[in-house]
């Protein structure tokens, strides 16, 4: 059941109380009540979304240049950061679990064949068909994106897989209302995990509501599953033993925060017909809807020493009418229009009509007069009307699986290459408590984040492979836009939507904070469920890979209990 926390006046318990009320925290609950246990899950937020909840979510950043707006990055509201996902569900790589000392001197205290199990569970929850993320393994798709350019140290079969998108808070919520073991309690922010005084144990939760209204939740097992950075100020917020925050006893707590590189800088131009490049999304066997990637061997990124990168082919920046398409356009001037924030995700709406949003790898080009836009329409208006009537309905009309984005043709075969590679962990990006407090006298986070040079320079050795490999085999070569690529990937470094290793894993209680079952070292009873606990970002977002670990998370919290 859904219940107001500003209704309940009495202490809660629970087998497991859980905070956060995302992908994780919903998907843990509903694990865990099928299996026979009482679960309270903390939301500080509502069913729908409520400005002063996320206005408790705000942070003071150090350089506003490389770090997103909460506002923008996170969701308080049920349901958490998925009702402002595109829907992209891609794992990590085996590559990401190597212990690869030109990265950093981290080690995963799980291996990649303890994770690939639980890969089909989380599709089922995402909505995203079956746990195949290479066009090889399945007789519905071509191995690769263009017709003669083999498959091997750069690969162009990897997959990534589109949920419907699920909006958890949405999709689930007739489950959260009918079970019975389960008290999904919104308004409900917790400010604090006490100890007991030796520090062996949780002894409650303390939680207020905006209304004034306090509580007490005690429970056998708690989990912390409010996003990356939530989940890590709530740690430092929570006093522990010898006066140091709850999992700061190494000095990790809050430290090792990434995101991910990304944008474009240069196009792609492939040598193949035109009509035989795989250019849009495609549908497997199963009508869901997928996408092609450019992608490297586990071999060459170790011999090359190179960071985890992909691409994958876009379309022009739609602010910048000098692309002289109707389409892409009419899509800048609907994003514009005040039918806009329903139409995409505030920040990625922000960036694809120019705006420079840390994080979103849009927005760099120069805005065109209206006037150029609207030409633009008049010339290609055949392509526009045809456009609008297949993609409107694909996108907004369809029943259940809608098209993810959208792709335009390229006469000529020459497509920007967007990259998304691993931000490399440093130990001086971290986060800590400022001396600013919300409105419930929770201290905000003061966000540090920082990348080096070698994030800049892995992504252009990356695209040098691309560029050697793609004229290697006369399949084509990149055009870059720029005279400095160096430059132009630091001009586009920015974090804030995937938030990572912040709460890192690891086997030894000295080199981290959680332990391979994400329960905090010295503390059994206190677990996370965040991407704050990867000690890695790899090339893949994050969302897919929480609910991979909630899922084990669930399966040990059924042995234990």
């Amino acid at each position: 059941m859904i219940v107001d926390g500003g209704a309940i006046d009495a202490p809660l318990t629970a087998d497991v109380a859980i905070v956060g009320a995302g992908p994780a925290g919903i998907v843990l609950a509903l694990e865990l009540v099928q299996s026979g246990h009482d679960v309270v899950v903390l939301e500080s937020g509502r069913e729908r979304f409520d400005r002063d909840a996320q206005a408790l979510g705000d942070a003071v950043v150090a350089n506003g240049a490389l770090h997103a707006p909460m506002a923008l990055a996170t969701r308080r509201q049920v349901g958490g950061a998925s009702t402002i996902w595109g829907g992209r569900c891609v794992p990590y790589d085996p590559v990401d679990f190597d212990r690869r000392p030109w990265i950093a001197d981290v080690s995963w205290p799980v291996a990649y064949s303890d994770l690939t199990p639980y890969f089909q569970r989380a599709c089922d929850w995402f909505d995203c068909g079956r746990a195949v993320f290479d066009a090889t393994e399945t007789e519905f798709l071509p191995p690769v994106i263009v017709p003669g350019l083999p498959n091997a140290e750069v690969r162009t079969s990897t997959l990534e897989r589109w949920s419907l998108p699920t909006q958890f808070g949405s999709r689930y919520r007739e489950r959260l209302h009918r079970e019975s073991r389960l008290r999904l309690v919104t308004d409900a922010t917790c400010t604090q995990i006490v100890v007991s005084p030796d520090g062996a144990a949780v002894e409650q939760l303390l939680v207020r509501s905006r209304t004034g209204r306090e509580l007490r939740v005690s429970a056998r097992r708690y989990v912390v599953a409010c996003g990356g950075l939530d989940s890590t100020r709530l740690l430092l917020a929570s006093p522990g033993p010898a006066g140091r925050a709850i999992g700061d006893h190494s000095d990790h707590l809050g430290r090792w925060y990434m995101g991910h590189v990304e944008g474009v800088i240069a196009r792609i131009r492939l040598s193949a017909a035109p009509q035989r490049t795989i250019f849009d999304y495609e549908r497997d066997g199963d009508g869901v809807y997928v996408r092609r990637r450019f992608s490297f061997s586990r071999e060459l990124l170790e011999a090359e020493e190179l960071p985890n990168v992909a691409s994958w082919l876009v379309h022009p920046e739609l602010a910048d009418a000098r692309h002289r398409s109707g389409v892409l356009s009419f899509a800048y001037l609907a994003l514009r229009s005040p039918l806009g924030p329903r139409l995409a995700p505030e920040a990625l709406r922000l960036a694809m009509t120019g705006e420079r949003v840390p994080g979103v790898p849009y927005g760099v080009g120069e805005r065109a007069d209206l006037r150029a836009h609207v030409a633009n329409l008049v010339r290609d208006a055949g392509a526009t009307t045809r456009f609008v009537v297949g993609f409107g309905t694909r996108r907004f009309l369809a029943r259940g699986r809608k098209a993810p984005g959208f792709a335009v043709y390229s006469r000529e075969n020459v497509y920007p290459l967007q990259y998304h590679g691993e931000h490399r962990p440093q130990r001086e990006s971290r986060v800590t408590l400022a001396d600013d407090r919300d409105a419930l006298g929770m201290p905000r986070l003061r966000i540090d984040v920082r990348f080096s040079e070698a994030d800049v320079d892995g992504i252009v050795r990356a695209h040098r492979f691309w560029d050697d490999y793609l004229r290697r085999h006369d399949a084509g070569c990149l055009l870059y836009d720029v005279d400095d690529p160096a430059a132009a990937v630091r001009a586009r470094l920015g974090a804030g939507f995937h938030q990572t290793g912040t709460i890192r894993m690891s086997a030894r209680p000295e080199d981290g904070v959680v332990d391979a079952n994400l329960g905090v070292h010295g503390l059994s009873t206190l677990h996370v469920a965040s991407s704050a606990t990867f000690p890695t970002s790899s090339q893949a977002n994050s969302t897919f890979m929480i609910v991979v670990f909630a899922l084990r998370l669930a399966d040990h919290l059924k042995r234990v209990l």
